[in-house]
């Protein structure tokens, strides 16, 4: 639930206590003005001038959430002093968390004014500028691609590479997000590390995917255009469509569908497949549903390849309009066995033998996995703290407080903004996006892969 839901249940809690505020309408209260300004990387600042009707305005807070992530925050303003006419600024330090250059910010204001009217101000976007670059952008209602220091035919290349990549996974879903996703290109990692919290970026670090935008850094067109942008554009892509799923997503499958989308040819990826299965080499599926850790190098290349032809074969047999099936299906909390059996009508030995036989190398028959007994959960006794003193705040929460004179200090609740939270499979590190171990493993790997497999001169 988000922090937005939890006042409004407070409200009406507190409405049965006799305590209810009674809401204002737009009559009483006027915006003069309502702006941001970006001080990259250091903050983006809010601020609104607004005029009641009542005496004076005696309280405000700021709800946003960042990108496409679900997560609503809250924000205290600086103190003012009451007045039927203020200016009201909250500045949110991005200093010490990693927030994306050119995030979009959807924001609106709540403000209470004396007679205990509270009013929630119109829903506004800003976006998060990185004004350290002379940047430049192409766009339309479905992407937009930034860059700086280049030639406009690399901005170019790089938003048709954005636009045919969006397309491609739009057409296989036939979904479209409401918003644009936003592709951020850096010439070089040390430009590229300075969005991220201090000493968090990672010398290996080739790029960062978060909701709804993608930030990558290099300078080879052609690797850019061909294998990264619509790889990660991918991810943002199938990360919106999977928000809301709670069962597992195998990570091969994650991995392939972003493989799958990319703009390069593949016959690599297939002719090690294929070698490996002449072999008896192949990595088998029970094992691929786990991240890429722990392989060495060629066994990263491999698992990533057959990540690919895993996702390809069901393309190429069924068509890619029963991959979006999949894909959808999944999206509706089917587990994998359980989706491939609705959509292909195949469990999860049958899928891995049909694919074998597709790569012309068929087998008689694949070892069932062995299945673990579930394990008894015993539950741990955590220390208690001292009487009065919660061990852990989950939630902000914010109360707009009626005060019968002004105060030169509006009341608000808590003093401190919280971070923002994505889900661990969207990617991150630290700020509004931490990395899971199997995000940066898996990143990490592929971007090894990548680099060998065509190295950017970057």
């Amino acid at each position: 639930m988000g922090m937005r839901r939890w006042v409004l249940l407070a409200l009406t809690v507190g409405m049965w206590l006799g305590l209810f505020v009674e809401r204002g309408t737009a009559e009483g209260i006027e915006v003069l003005s309502q702006t941001t300004e970006s001080h990259f990387p250091d903050d983006l600042t809010f601020t609104l001038q607004v005029r009641t009707d009542a005496d004076y305005i005696m309280d405000a807070a700021i709800y946003y959430r960042v990108g496409w992530a679900d997560a609503e925050q809250v924000g205290k303003p600086q103190p003012f002093a009451p007045s039927s006419d203020v200016t009201i600024t909250y500045v949110w330090d991005t200093s010490k968390e990693t927030v994306p250059p050119f995030v979009e910010v959807t924001y609106h204001w709540q403000v209470m004014d004396s007679a205990g009217n509270v009013f929630d101000l119109p829903v506004a976007q800003t976006v998060y500028e990185d004004d350290t670059h002379d940047w430049r952008s192409l766009g339309n209602e479905h992407v937009i691609v930034y860059w700086y220091d280049r030639a406009d035919d690399f901005g170019e290349m790089i938003f048709q590479a954005a636009v045919e990549g969006y397309q491609h996974v739009a057409e296989i879903t036939d979904i479209i997000p409401e918003r644009p996703a936003r592709v951020v290109i850096y010439n070089d990692q040390d430009d590229f590390c300075t969005f991220y919290a201090p000493r968090s970026c990672e010398r290996w670090i080739g790029g960062q995917t978060f909701p709804g935008l993608t930030v990558q850094w290099g300078t080879n067109s052609d690797w850019l255009a061909y294998d990264i942008i619509p790889h990660e554009l991918a991810h943002v892509f199938y990360n919106e469509v999977f928000q809301d799923t709670w069962v597992s997503v195998p990570t091969w499958f994650n991995e392939g569908i972003a493989v799958y989308n990319e703009r390069t040819d593949h016959r690599a990826e297939m002719e090690m497949v294929k070698e490996a299965a002449a072999n008896g080499e192949l990595i088998p599926l029970r094992h691929m549903a786990t991240q890429a850790s722990g392989l060495a190098h060629d066994g990263i290349h491999l698992w990533y390849a057959e990540a690919y032809s895993l996702v390809a074969f069901i393309a190429d047999v069924y068509g890619e309009d029963t991959l979006g099936e999949v894909i959808l299906t999944l999206a509706d909390n089917h587990p994998m066995e359980e989706t491939l059996q609705m959509v292909l009508g195949s469990d999860l030995i049958a899928f891995e033998m049909e694919w074998r036989e597709w790569l012309g190398y068929p087998v008689d028959f694949i070892p069932t996995p062995i299945r673990q007994p579930p394990m008894t959960v015993v539950p741990l006794i955590l220390p208690t703290m001292p009487r009065g003193q919660p061990a852990v705040t989950l939630t902000p929460t914010l109360t707009l407080t009626r005060s019968s004179a002004p105060s030169a200090t509006p009341i608000l609740s808590p003093s401190a903004t919280a971070t923002p939270s994505v889900p661990a499979s969207e990617g991150g590190s630290g700020g509004i996006c931490p990395l899971s171990a199997v995000a940066v493993l898996a990143a990490a790997a592929w971007f090894l892969m990548l680099n060998n497999r065509s190295t950017p001169d970057c």
